[in-house]
């Protein structure tokens, strides 16, 4: 019994891959320059008390799938949170450049 099993475990052994081992988690400067917010992100940031005030027995995910039809809804050439997302993208990368 114990040479059966010893062989079979050898059979098992040459074609066994073993698990990748844990990747550790990447250190995190807590000094390093944030990511800007996005465009979308800076107008739900604005709309979102309004939306809140008009409706609020709205659950959280309602509240966000009403910004969300909103912010479908608004004009092309509504480029305002554009625009300030495009500012604060230039000044994040301008401040990445300092930091490294």
């Amino acid at each position: 019994m114990a040479k059966a099993d010893k062989a079979r475990y050898e059979r098992e052994m040459t074609t066994h891959i073993p698990p990748k081992g844990e990747t550790k988690k990447k250190f995190k400067d807590p000094s390093a320059p944030k990511r800007p917010p996005s465009a979308f992100f800076l107008f739900c940031s604005e709309y979102c008390p309004q939306v809140k005030r008009e409706h609020p027995s709205l659950s959280v995910g309602d509240v966000a799938k009403e910004l969300g039809t909103m912010w479908n809804n608004t004009a092309a050439d509504d480029t305002q949170p554009g625009e300030k997302a495009a500012k604060l993208k230039e000044h994040h990368e301008k401040d990445i450049a300092a930091y490294y």
